[in-house]
């Protein structure tokens, strides 16, 4: 795993500086900030017990699929059980692999009747909610049915305490392997559907800040800040007592 993640950084790394992003970046200096990429992380091992946060290199590549022989094993079971445990601590309406470190084609959703119950009243803008059963998806293809889109204000768990307003399309068809490695179908609108599309996204190494309007981006907490005139601490792991906790959606 390791030797497919530095090999990863290196064609992202490759890829910002075809694009002009990165100037003047020598092969010596890309070298250095792999190293000191893995050299801070130095005693962790993914997959993380915490989500990735915007900035590290994991959520901006193209996620592997997952082998076909690998979907049967104890190992790969056990890992989805993680994802799984990792997107209910934060209590996230989804998650994909790669924000736990590892850049393959998986990823979960969930909206459970608690989160319905604590949160359908108090959805910004008017958003709709409702339930959505545990759905694991691997290797999953997208196709979205109905191209009118809606614009609602998302959160990621990946960008800890901000949100815009992104546009979704309203419906979506999913072909994907589920955890015995049979093809299924799946199709949505509405929340599951615009769910759906974050964690996408997250496989194809994007965030919803590629597409949101910028000008709505903001700090979910921004008037607390004054409030406290500035003393108020951000706690990146799912901490049940954090004010912030509430805001991380997906």
């Amino acid at each position: 795993m390791l030797k497919v993640v530095i090999q990863s950084v290196f064609a992202l790394e490759n890829g910002l500086s075809r694009r002009g992003i990165v100037r003047n970046y020598s092969f010596g200096s890309m070298v250095n900030n792999v190293k000191n990429y893995f050299a801070l992380r130095a005693g962790t091992k993914p997959p993380y017990h915490h989500v990735c946060q915007v900035g590290d290199p994991v959520l901006r590549l193209q996620a592997e699929p997952v082998d076909l022989e690998v979907i049967p094993t104890a190992e790969f079971k056990k890992f989805i059980d993680h994802l799984i445990t990792v997107m209910r601590s934060y209590e996230a309406y989804g998650l994909a692999a790669p924000q736990i470190g590892v850049p393959v084609q998986v990823f979960v959703i969930e909206t459970t009747e608690k989160n319905y119950e604590e949160n359908s009243k108090t959805m910004r803008a008017g958003q709709p909610l409702e339930i959505v059963p545990l759905r694991v998806f691997i290797n999953p293809k997208m196709k979205i049915i109905d191209y009118k889109t809606f614009t609602y204000p998302e959160a990621c768990v990946s960008i800890c305490g901000y949100s815009a307003h992104v546009p979704r399309a309203k419906s979506i068809r999913i072909d994907a392997l589920d955890l015995s490695g049979n093809p299924f179908v799946w199709n949505a609108d509405g929340w599951p559907a615009r769910i759906a599309q974050h964690e996408m996204d997250h496989l194809q190494g994007k965030v919803y800040t590629d597409k949101m309007d910028p000008k709505t981006f903001s700090c979910v907490v921004w008037d607390l800040v004054n409030f406290k005139e500035g003393k108020l601490a951000m706690d990146y792991r799912p901490n049940i007592r954090s004010k912030f906790r509430s805001f991380f959606y997906t």
